[in-house]
């Protein structure tokens, strides 16, 4: 994989431990040891980060590094606390200790020439150039694509699926990139969430915000953004996003290059608009429009889950209007969760088009939602709730923008 880790047992500096290892002890962060190693490293991994961008231990920030791990004995408090007394100026930064140079120059030469494994049971192949990934494709079309395998990996292990032949594209390095035009971001196939949500941070704020609620940090370390649109899920997260700034999908096969537009992408239920051997090796995101005296963009992005972290949507809404002179010039709705694919509301955009930007907008859409989604009762909420849900999500919008002083309350 060219990578090298490091475990609970490394972060110990001979016989001095890692400050975060002692500053568990001192708060009493530790009881059965269990979940222990998982606490500490990423703690360890937050205050590598801490001492890099010179950013002190918030609780805040312990409490988003720390979202996904479980203990069930101490109980969060000491762990929290340990968290922030944590002591970084006493720490040697991990690179700095483990960093060798020829071990480096090793595991970049392990990467740099595919991998074909063949075995009586399956195939996997990791290419290093999307020239060797798609001559694959056309020789094998029933190959499974992974990038960081945070979905599927997980059904393999749990023994819902087998797989015969994979391909992986994490050692494509042109696919680890985000590229930037005048008006577009083009975020890779192996682009991480994690890297994304640094890179759009102060480009798409509501997306930042979204990605804080999307998955643990290590999930997101993983996951990439590709991969969470190419599973299709109707409750994915990123999508009603991508739908609502107008994304473009990146395709190519042996045949060429193509690009698809987010919002014809979906054909079904997990139905791609992809040709036999083509695979997604990029997105393009389309850049926010500038605000200026008369005009602003402005968007919306909403989860609604059982629990706020680290659980599957039930519905979510994404909104992206552009305002003119009090008057709505452009309209993306989008629903997730209320439907077999991600749904945008075109005919009511048609209709808010030149249309006042007012509260009774929303609510009169929140009266009539029934004529523009169909969801389906499951585990995770009845057709009812979710209706319910899209009436409140339209009416916290506008309570909203109403707040914020971008429309008449």
């Amino acid at each position: 994989d060219g990578a090298h880790l490091v475990t609970v047992e490394g972060l110990r500096d001979g016989d001095k431990l890692h400050p975060v290892q002692t500053a568990m002890i001192k708060k009493f962060g530790s009881q059965c040891g269990f979940c222990t190693p998982g606490f500490v490293c990423a703690m360890a991994a937050l205050a590598e980060t801490a001492v890099a961008t010179k950013k002190e231990l918030t609780e805040r920030r312990v409490k988003n590094a720390l979202t996904g791990n479980l203990c069930r004995c101490t109980g969060y408090e000491p762990i929290i606390k340990a968290g922030m007394a944590v002591e970084l100026g006493k720490m040697t930064p991990l690179a700095k200790r483990y960093r060798d140079r020829a071990q480096i120059k090793e595991l970049a030469l392990a990467v740099s020439k595919p991998a074909d494994l063949v075995s009586e049971s399956a195939h996997v192949f990791l290419p290093t150039t999307t020239a060797q990934a798609t001559a694959f494709m056309k020789k094998h079309r029933d190959a499974r694509i992974v990038a960081g395998a945070t979905d599927l990996g997980v059904q393999v292990n749990k023994g819902r699926l087998a797989y015969r032949r994979l391909m992986s594209l994490q050692n494509i390095a042109k696919l680890h990139s985000i590229g930037e035009s005048t008006r577009t971001f083009s975020v890779g196939a192996r682009v991480t969430l994690t890297q994304l949500q640094v890179y759009l941070a102060k480009h798409e704020p509501e997306f930042d915000r979204m990605l804080n609620l999307f998955a643990s940090p290590q999930i997101k370390n993983a996951g990439t953004l590709v991969g969470n649109v190419v599973n299709a899920s109707p409750i994915a997260d990123s999508i009603p996003f991508l739908m609502a700034v107008d994304a473009v999908i990146v395709a190519e096969s042996a045949a060429g290059k193509r690009k698809i537009p987010i919002a014809n992408f979906y054909l079904g239920y997990k139905k791609l608009a992809l040709k036999p051997g083509e695979f997604v090796t990029s997105i393009e995101i389309p850049k926010v429009k500038q605000p200026s005296k008369t005009s602003r963009s402005l968007t919306k992005l909403y989860k609604v889950s059982v629990r706020k972290d680290l659980d599957i949507s039930a519905v979510t809404m994404a909104l992206r209007l552009d305002v003119e002179k009090g008057s709505v010039k452009e309209a993306r709705i989008v629903f997730g969760g209320v439907g077999p694919v991600v749904k945008r509301l075109t005919t009511r955009e048609k209709k808010w088009r030149g249309a006042k930007f007012e509260r009774s907008l929303f609510t009169d859409l929140a009266k009539e939602i029934e004529t523009e989604v169909s969801p389906i009762a499951d585990v995770r909420g009845s057709r009812e709730y979710r209706l319910l849900l899209c009436r409140n999500l339209l009416v916290k919008a506008a309570d909203e923008f109403a707040s914020e002083k971008v429309m008449p309350s």
